[in-house]
């Protein structure tokens, strides 16, 4: 029984079924080029981000910066991770238009990068694989679905303009398996970071696909 339990766990992961959905609010109107400065703002100043643990959103921060060096990009880098060339050049706060247009004048960094998440949610019930012990594996039952909401700025430094701007959506469906005498189990092992990443991954493709020269 345990074997089987498994082996349906194992078959119902890989099987989940997601789809990503891109709104564009704002198509990308400039030709980003691969040896164009991009900073990624800190996915926790983000309150939404926080529903996510730490390593998550550092996962996410290095697949973002990962996805762009991929795509031949040379020049990205995480917002934390310049802090002392951010001082030197005495820029504290991104929101100020001064400071934050120091960042392309003073180190050569023309554009911002900035994610918010919004609705993250589960449908489903909790369900134990032998009602008689509540100490047994617990599975996600009952027309289950997780889907997040995203959305990817990206901003001119210089001038603070909005110069690309998606929500992307993406929803994962549990999978009916048989077990026996008719009977179907929903399956859903997915997690609510997964289709956070599902998203993130997709969205930032469509943006360098949507600026490219």
């Amino acid at each position: 029984m345990k074997k089987t339990l498994f082996i349906l766990a194992f078959v119902g992961f890989l099987a989940s079924c997601s789809s990503t959905k891109i709104y564009p609010r704002i198509k990308c109107h400039i030709c980003l080029s691969k040896t164009d400065g991009i900073l990624l703002l800190p996915l926790n100043w983000q309150e939404s981000f926080r529903q996510l643990s730490v390593s998550d959103q550092n996962r996410l921060e290095e697949m973002i910066l990962e996805i762009f060096r991929e795509e031949g990009f040379s020049k990205v880098a995480l917002y934390d991770q310049m802090d002392y060339e951010l001082l030197k050049a005495g820029i504290k706060d991104v929101n100020d238009p001064v400071q934050r247009a120091n960042i392309d004048l003073e180190l050569g960094i023309p554009y911002l990068l900035g994610l918010s998440l919004g609705e993250l949610r589960w449908t489903g019930t909790w369900e134990n694989t032998d009602p008689s012990n509540i100490a047994s594996p617990t599975y996600w039952e009952n027309d289950t679905q997780i889907s997040n909401s995203l959305r990817i700025a990206l901003m001119e430094t210089a001038t603070g303009e909005i110069i690309s701007d998606y929500a992307v959506n993406t929803t994962i469906d549990g999978i009916p398996i048989p077990v026996g005498d008719g009977e179907i189990m929903s399956l859903n092992f997915a997690s609510l970071s997964r289709a956070v990443s599902i998203s993130t991954r997709k969205g930032i493709k469509n943006l360098v696909k949507d600026c490219e020269c």
